[in-house]
């Protein structure tokens, strides 16, 4: 039977908390004070607090970030509160991504200003609409860019192919290709997905945190 973290009782919490490196005026404890004082409201326990002083564009350099995610690869918490969904992931794909990852690991997701708590059916629910608008905004850019290159190329301009992405659901599938065929190359995942190379595969991979620095020499 699923324990719904609205229900409070003994739920171990990781709280994190990000501010940008470029606004001096930010305050971590402010959000922290929050997720305080919600944890204290249901009984949560709070393992640990873990902040970053850094941008929101990528987790690169966001060591309590990264050392959140290990711990939760240990479960040593049940589920992770933040104030935003921004003060994990910016970009909405990358963040739904994230929260893949994360009931993965059977680690469950809130955050207090938005609705979201995927311990519930009304927080999944409203991840699964975040999922859509997603996927919206993945298919706008991508036709932005089409309607701009059929523009230049009627102006007479050369133009390179953009470089590609991956929707939240090939990475999805990148991910179940990797984890049920151990011995594939990364030559090999490529060429499920028309117009990705090899090179460009390591690199989202790495972004959406599905794979390492160290799985990118086959």
């Amino acid at each position: 039977m699923p324990r719904f973290l609205s229900w409070g009782g003994n739920v171990i919490v990781a709280l994190y908390a990000r501010v940008s490196t470029t606004d001096k005026d930010q305050d971590p404890e402010t959000q922290l004070r929050h997720l305080r004082t919600i944890a204290g409201a249901h009984g949560h326990t709070i393992h640990k607090e873990y902040i970053d002083k850094a941008s929101g564009r990528t987790v690169r350099g966001r060591t309590a970030y990264q050392q959140m995610i290990e711990d939760a690869q240990a479960r040593r918490f049940d589920a992770i509160m933040a104030y935003k969904l921004d003060r994990l992931h910016r970009n909405l794909i990358e963040a739904v991504t994230f929260v893949d990852r994360l009931r993965i690991m059977g680690i469950d997701l809130i955050i207090t200003t938005e609705a979201i708590d995927t311990s519930t059916a009304m927080g999944r629910a409203m991840m699964q609409i975040t999922a859509v608008f997603a996927e919206l905004e993945s298919a706008k850019t991508g036709e932005r860019v089409q309607i701009g290159m059929e523009r230049a190329r009627a102006e007479g301009k050369v133009c390179n192919r953009p470089p590609k992405e991956l929707s939240r659901y090939q990475l999805e599938k990148a991910q179940r290709i990797l984890e049920d065929n151990l011995e594939i190359s990364m030559r090999q995942l490529a060429a499920q997905f028309d117009g990705i190379s090899r090179a460009t595969l390591i690199k989202l991979l790495r972004e959406a945190g599905i794979i390492n620095s160290t799985k990118s020499s086959f």
